[in-house]
């Protein structure tokens, strides 16, 4: 996709991955996500370990994507319940992933139980508004 920019690739984008969003609002916010660089791998080094984020609307979302979890409520209302294959979050990742678009960040590894408690919160703290 290097080779295609702006409106081209959000439109080349959105015709590849429409068959996994449930409709054009949820296709449009993770083409936007992935395009934007708000698909984060955290990494923390020396060790490796690694973290990935979706920056959503009301916060940072955690996602395993080998496990194809997200810690956003669409993900337990929709897609756990099988009337969604992907949260916009989820599948944000898998159209950066896929196109070289994950942002990496990189950390120490002192810097990993901080991470995870801020991060922890700001999903909690989601859920309370």
């Amino acid at each position: 996709m290097s080779e295609v920019s702006g409106a081209p690739q959000k439109e080349a984008l959105s015709s590849k991955y429409a068959r996994h969003a449930k409709d054009q609002a949820q296709l449009t916010k993770a083409v936007e996500a992935a395009l934007g660089g708000l698909v984060k791998m955290h990494a923390f080094l020396p060790s490796g370990r690694t973290v990935f984020t979706v920056v959503g609307s009301s916060s940072d979302e955690f996602i395993d994507p080998a496990k194809s979890f997200c810690s956003c409520e669409s993900y337990f209302y929709s897609v756990l319940s099988a009337k969604s294959e992907y949260c916009y979050h989820l599948l944000a990742y898998r159209i950066a992933d896929e196109s070289g678009l994950v942002r990496e960040v990189r950390f120490d590894d002192d810097e990993y139980d901080g991470f995870l408690r801020l991060l922890a919160g700001d999903v909690l703290r989601s859920r309370k508004k």
